[in-house]
């Protein structure tokens, strides 16, 4: 290791040699003292520059091996920083080949300091002979000399440059955080993962961690980058860092991946063949800009993918880096569309958007990567800009975000990342949990913390958790802990279907609001959205106020409503609005034409006569005719075998024929329409007509509209919140109930085949860690066939795991 008992010596360095080290560590950043380039001088601001004041030969060094000369280079602080050796294989190449220093990484690649730091990708830790830590590092990228090209083709962004404010914030690190979050807290330079499980404080934790660079580190707010998947908590965490060390620091970087994307790219994209005044598309914009190109390629658009599905896989791929062929071929393995098509409507949209100019929101993040990759010059500029990176919900990056992170930190290492991966429930979004669990290997040396202090559930509802999750394989080990005392063990509550489970969770409610507990404080989780449609009916029934995160209430869905206007024509004739919605699934239909369609046929569509079916078939667009001639059995069979009786054959017959494949050319969630579809079949079981079934859909439709229960209205009320598990991740209520809890339910059966059960079982995790005082777990015992026959539902296999002495099994009823 470096001798401890190297003696300093003015001198001995030529002018020629100091002057190119000099001005080579000022304006290329070689050299960083802890958190800057140089060191900031009291309230100032300024930046001191770097003093080369010792010499020895490299054979009292010791371990560099044979040389001449090394320089051991220090701060004002006298802190030991770099060592160079100009005559040894390293420096000599740089300076004849690159004609600029490089570190002597060839013979040992020592750098000294106490967390200084490199432009070089952290590797691992070594210790001198005192004990010192000291940091060794992989090849470094020199940074790219200046040419006049440089200069002119692209200038860093202009930024209000903000003083650094002296401030004696009065913050008690010590007793305003626990023990767990204060070590992530004042966690040394470097990269560093904080593993925050459910209701630990994550968002305290990076508040905290942004006052202590500003008032500890003395690091500028203009030095850090804080990204975020929401703009909502990028504000609200900023606001809650400035109440709490002042606004006298000025407003730290901070906002969305997107968002941070658009700034890089607006001050370098004519690097890549944009301008700078590039416009950025709107959803409905590339739409319609998608849809150009469809009709440019000549496409057959019948059995065509719609825009926004095109537009979801390609996103989706982009995020992932993935193949674009192979996820073509299997987004669309089951339909006639032609991956060679997809492919050139996808080049052709590129093309068309580089020629006006544009970009969509993906665009954002693959054009920043690609920009920051290839130009040396523009990744440096923002390298040496944001010393400190901090990035929330680390376990729901894609690999464009995980690799655009690692650009900006990989010549000083200091990327703190918070997340759960106990909480990763986004795959089908693109995001890749292993960003999280292989981060220590990406960033070897990173230092780990643990955040495993709850302060929102109760001891009962944590030790279900940690059961629940303990049967994941692939995981940080972590422990949720208790700070909060009870004695009250969660439901589980065994009921005989969904409808007595639906009344269940309306009695408990009004129960517990008779006991002082608002309806909004309660909250019913399901996996899916078919889940809730008993409970929605019979909530208003009950005249008992709900919302939905969603917006959307089920039986206003598209997809309902779309297979259901079959059967409202087959029982009226006269139903001119499910005539149109109907025809208007098909190519080339539009309003227009299927009304004037209608009322060719003399405003009644008996579509039960074979005649009928045949005068519909001739009067609609050639393009229209295959798919009708699909579905038109359907209606005379409805007559002919006696199907008036079982409105669940009717719509299985109908998506089986034809709107399976639309839903996969018209929806990117296609399958998660088609599990509602399925759940929708299994409800009509309940009515033996089709009369009866679509005459509750529109009382309860109506009761809705008379109760005030439109969307915008919902947030003012006090009511009870209906919501998926994952709509519900970073919320949390007094009294949770999750319906379903059933095998092939919940785990959804379609996702456990196609993916296994991980997922599925951190889904149920965020389910449970939602509640903080009460948790009802419903599983029903069976469920109605289409046949009227019964068939037994098996507990999931998520309550199998958790001990029977930790859940009070509630009988909740079989009426």
């Amino acid at each position: 290791m470096i001798s401890d008992t190297v003696q300093r010596n003015e001198g001995g360095i030529s002018k020629e040699v100091y002057d190119l080290l000099k001005k080579h560590l000022m304006t290329n950043g070689i050299i960083y003292l802890p958190g800057q380039v140089g060191t900031y001088d009291g309230a100032a601001g300024e930046v001191q520059e770097p003093k080369l004041i010792s010499c020895r030969t490299v054979t009292e060094l010791g371990d560099f091996g044979k040389g001449e000369v090394a320089f051991l280079c220090t701060s004002y602080h006298d802190e030991q920083i770099v060592i160079v050796d100009p005559g040894s294989t390293g420096l000599a190449a740089g300076y004849t080949e690159k004609k600029i220093p490089v570190l002597v990484l060839e013979l040992g690649s020592l750098i000294g300091g106490k967390r200084g730091v490199t432009p070089a990708r952290f590797t691992k830790f070594i210790t001198s002979g005192k004990g010192r830590s000291w940091h060794s590092f992989s090849q470094p990228e020199t940074p790219p000399e200046k040419t006049a090209e440089a200069e002119s083709d692209w200038k860093p962004p202009v930024r209000t440059k903000r003083d650094f404010v002296q401030l004696a914030a009065d913050i008690d690190f010590e007793k305003e955080l626990n023990e767990e979050q204060l070590a992530a807290v004042r966690a040394p330079d470097g990269p560093t993962l904080v593993i925050a499980a459910a209701g630990t404080g994550k968002t305290r934790t990076l508040i905290y961690r942004l006052a202590y660079l500003a008032t500890q580190k003395r690091v500028h707010p203009d030095h850090v980058l804080l990204l975020t998947f929401t703009n909502k908590a990028a504000r609200e965490m900023l606001e809650r860092t400035h109440q709490l060390v002042g606004n006298q620091f000025g407003s730290y970087d901070s906002g969305t991946f997107h968002s941070f994307a658009n700034r890089v790219l607006r001050a370098g994209a004519n690097r890549i063949g944009f301008g700078r005044d590039f416009t950025i598309l709107d959803s409905d914009d590339a739409k319609k800009l998608m849809r150009t190109c469809i009709d440019d390629i000549g496409v057959e658009k019948k059995h065509f993918p719609k825009p926004e599905v095109l537009l979801s896989l390609f996103g989706v791929v982009s995020g992932r880096m993935g193949d674009l062929n192979a996820a073509i071929e299997e987004e669309f393995e089951y339909s006639d569309v032609e991956a060679d098509d997809v492919i050139k409507a996808y080049n052709l949209y590129q093309q068309k958007k580089k020629e006006s100019n544009s970009m969509d929101f993906d665009d954002l993040l693959i054009y920043a990567h690609k920009l920051l990759l290839e130009h040396e010059d523009i990744r440096h500029h923002y390298q040496e800009e944001f010393k400190y990176v901090l990035v929330d919900e680390y376990q729901d990056t894609n690999a464009i975000q995980a690799e655009l992170v690692h650009l900006l930190v990989q010549t000083h290492g200091n990327l703190m990342v918070v997340g759960d991966d106990f909480q990763s429930i986004y795959s089908w979004r693109g995001a890749d949990f292993r960003n999280f669990l292989e981060f220590e290997k990406t960033y070897p040396g990173t230092q780990t913390f643990k955040l495993q202090t709850n302060y929102r559930s109760t001891p009962e509802i944590l030790d279900v958790a940690n059961e629940v999750i303990a049967g994941n394989p692939e995981q940080f080990q972590k422990e949720l802990q208790a700070v909060r005392a009870s004695d009250v063990r969660p439901k589980l509550v065994k009921v005989r279907d969904g409808s007595v489970q639906a009344r269940y969770v309306i009695e408990k409610a009004n129960e517990l609001q008779r006991q002082g507990i608002a309806l909004s404080d309660m909250c019913v989780l399901y996996r899916s959205h078919f889940h809730a449609m008993e409970l929605e009916m019979e909530l208003n029934r009950a005249g008992l106020a709900y919302s939905l995160t969603s917006g959307v209430r089920f039986f206003e869905k598209a997809h309902i409503k779309d297979v259901c206007s079959t059967l409202q024509l087959l029982v009226n004739p006269a139903n001119e609005l499910a005539f149109s919605r109907l025809l208007q699934l098909f190519p080339k239909v539009g309003a227009k034409t299927a009304s004037k369609i209608f009322k060719k046929l003399g405003g009644r569509v008996n579509l039960q006569r074979a005649e009928t079916c045949a005068e519909v078939l001739a009067a609609l667009p050639s393009a229209a005719k295959a798919d009708w001639e699909k579905i038109q059995d359907i209606f005379i069979a409805y007559r002919e075998e006696s199907l008036a009786s079982d409105p669940g054959e009717v719509i299985f017959r109908f998506v089986k024929a034809f709107y399976k494949e639309y839903m996969v050319e018209n929806f990117d969630n296609h399958k998660f329409r088609q599990e509602d579809i399925d759940g929708l079949i299994d409800f009509t079981v309940k009515f033996d007509s089709t009369e009866a079934f679509l005459q509750e859909i529109a009382l309860l439709t109506n009761m809705d509209a008379e109760g005030g229960n439109a969307p915008a209205e919902e947030e003012q009320r006090d009511a009870i919140r209906l919501s998926t598990v994952h709509q519900a991740k970073g919320l949390e209520w007094k009294v949770v109930f999750i319906l379903f809890v059933n095998e092939d339910m919940f785990p959804s059966k379609k996702s456990v085949e196609e993916n296994g059960d991980a997922e599925e079982r951190r889904l149920f995790y965020v389910a449970v860690t939602r509640a903080e005082d009460d948790l009802y777990i419903c599983s029903p015992m069976v469920r109605r066939q289409r046949d009227g026959g019964m068939i037994f539902l098996d507990p999931s296999r998520f309550l199998t795991e958790i001990p029977e002495d930790l859940l009070e099994v509630d009988g909740g009823g079989f009426y």
